[in-house]
């Protein structure tokens, strides 16, 4: 199995930085055995957009780290 990150190809109909470009959309994350079966499970999910179709591309996921970063009153960080 392989990670596949896909995209709806249709275009928004609600006012958002991905109506009219898929490049800034976030995309769903499916898990699949090829590219064909991650675009039949968007299929499934999206019946109505299967004429528009999916962008599908192989994805590996990483790790994220999440620092807080503290300052003070005068907008000086805390080490």
């Amino acid at each position: 199995m392989r990670e596949y990150r896909c995209t709806r190809n249709a275009l928004y109909l609600h006012n958002c930085t991905g109506r009219d470009d898929i490049r800034e959309r976030q995309g769903h994350y499916i898990w699949a055995e090829s590219e064909e079966e991650a675009w039949q499970k968007m299929a499934t999910r999206f019946p109505e957009e299967t004429e528009a179709g999916f962008t599908v591309q192989e994805w590996e996921s990483f790790d994220v780290t999440v620092v807080e970063i503290k300052r003070d009153e005068n907008g000086n960080t805390i080490e």
